[in-house]
């Protein structure tokens, strides 16, 4: 998956999180960045390819392991009272959509690891491809009719 389809999928991810949880507008819009920063770059787990360089497995390493993220939302849970956690669930969540991205759209090797940095799974779409292409397109369409729920809008104004 490119960078910008990373980016609105982390975003209408973000947004579907902080609808269905009801969280004041400021911090759906906060959660909305922090989930997009995180998505995509040096800041997601494609830093593998840059000052990540270093870790196991390379690209689609170590950094594109499942674990890292479980390990990190476990950790939230024990150690940061729930009313400051909300920033780094907006991590996970451009962390987690990257690598569901990655799952649907990798091919350079199929899927992410299920494992540290081995036994990879996935859909093997094209990355760049038709699909792919279509929802670049289409997403930002999808972003809008979200925030127009998140704002107390009527889903379906025409029916």
């Amino acid at each position: 998956m490119d960078g910008s389809t990373h980016r609105l999928f982390a975003a209408s991810v973000s947004l579907a999180v902080s609808t269905s949880a009801g969280t004041p507008t400021w911090q759906g819009a906060a959660a909305a960045v922090i989930a997009t920063a995180t998505a995509a770059g040096w800041t997601s787990p494609d830093a593998d390819q840059s000052w990540l360089s270093w870790a196991p497995g390379g690209h689609r390493g170590l950094t594109h392991w499942w674990g890292l993220p479980g390990l990190l939302a476990v950790g939230t849970l024990v150690f940061i009272p729930p009313e400051a956690a909300w920033a780094v669930w907006a991590l996970l969540l451009g962390w987690g959509s990257h690598l569901v991205g990655d799952f649907i759209f990798g091919e350079r090797p199929a899927g992410i690891p299920m494992a540290p940095w081995w036994a990879y799974a996935g859909l093997g779409f094209n990355s760049g491809g038709a699909i792919e292409k279509t929802l670049r397109w289409a997403w930002p369409v999808l972003l809008a009719w979200q925030v127009w729920i998140y704002r107390g809008g009527d889903p379906w104004p025409w029916g």
